[in-house]
């Protein structure tokens, strides 16, 4: 027999383990730096839909408020009578840098924001009087509008109907003899007749003693108070609305960001209209953070007009490279003010 030659020899079949740490190490790498694009590229993703939603949204917001400010003192509110300084302030007026709480109605705005306030007839037309009824013993009257008047001009009488129905609403009365107005509650609208031979009779009162919403609304008259005589011969009404620019402010428990928000309450009083809170709250565009308004007269005494800019913001505050920001400006002219 042949001697044993010996163990056989092996061969290395595997990795080592150095190899294999190599291996692995690479292997994270490159996943960690395709994440890290990943991420990067979903981040650039996101920034760019902040920033596309952010123009919409401050485009509508812009929309809005130039719509406002264009009808603020639509009706001659600001107008007084000869001899008297106008009052642009009863059209339009800016409550600046708010402090915390500020009042909106039942709500508040964001502090450090400003709140715009505008009046005017503003949805609604300025309807012309077929007849009119004034007892200044009673302080009390009544004007007819019809839904065509004489000359062939329809007039669409819902808005001056709903007013009726609202209770409270202000009416604005603007004399034919005179460049005067008056502001006082409707009590009352009663219709008859069908298609252009309906009419509206609206009853008012100009008695301040009843209540803080007809004191309100006589000191946006002219010269502070019912203005008499002149008003014997009113020659057109409508229905004055007093509507608020505000930011209202995040709120965690609901989720909502902020938001710029317009708010319609009864001229002068702070009371929201139909004294619902739902109507101090009609949102206009999200993740507005901030409203900046101006409205001055030209340095020549001659048109007013307002500057509007906001800020708007999207992602999180607290991370600057995920934030984006946004700022926005118009200038408008005040077309009603004197």
């Amino acid at each position: 027999m042949r001697a044993a030659a010996g163990l056989p020899k092996t061969t290395e079949g595997g990795a080592s383990l150095i190899e294999t740490l190599v291996a692995f190490g690479l292997t994270v790498a490159v996943s960690a730096f395709a994440l890290s694009l990943f991420g990067l590229h979903q981040h650039l993703a996101r920034a760019q839909l902040d920033d596309s939603a952010l123009q919409q949204a401050q485009q509508a917001a812009h929309r809005e408020l130039r719509r406002g400010l264009r009808a603020a003192g639509r009706g001659g509110i600001a107008r007084q009578s000869p001899g008297q300084e106008a009052r642009p302030e009863l059209a339009a007026f800016v409550e600046k840098d708010v402090a915390a709480g500020h009042p909106v109605g039942g709500l508040t705005a964001a502090e450090g924001t400003d709140v715009l306030v505008v009046r005017g007839v503003m949805n609604g037309p300025l309807y012309w009087v077929e007849d009119v009824k004034v007892d200044p013993a009673a302080a009390r009257g009544w004007v007819e509008v019809l839904a065509e008047t004489p000359g062939g001009v329809p007039q669409p009488l819902a808005m001056l109907q709903d007013a009726g129905a609202a209770g409270d609403d202000a009416l604005l009365l603007v004399s034919g003899v005179a460049p005067v107005h008056a502001v006082v509650p409707i009590t009352e609208v009663a219709a008859s007749g069908r298609g252009r031979r309906r009419r509206l009779r609206v009853h008012f009162h100009a008695d301040a003693s009843r209540g803080p919403v007809a004191g309100a609304y006589l000191g946006m008259s002219s010269g502070g108070a019912w203005p008499g005589g002149p008003m014997r011969v009113v020659e057109r009404v409508g229905v004055l609305e007093e509507w608020r620019f505000y930011i209202r402010p995040p709120d965690l428990r609901s989720g909502h960001g902020p938001q710029l928000a317009m708010a319609r309450l009864y001229p002068g009083t702070g009371i929201a209209w139909r004294r619902r809170n739902s109507n101090l709250l009609q949102p206009i565009a999200d993740d507005v953070i901030d409203l900046e308004v101006t409205v001055e007269q030209a340095v020549d005494r001659g048109a007013w007009f307002a500057s509007v800019v906001t800020t708007a913001r999207a992602g999180e505050p607290s991370a600057g490279a995920l934030r984006v920001d946004r700022t926005a400006s118009s200038f408008v002219r005040l077309r009603n003010l004197p």
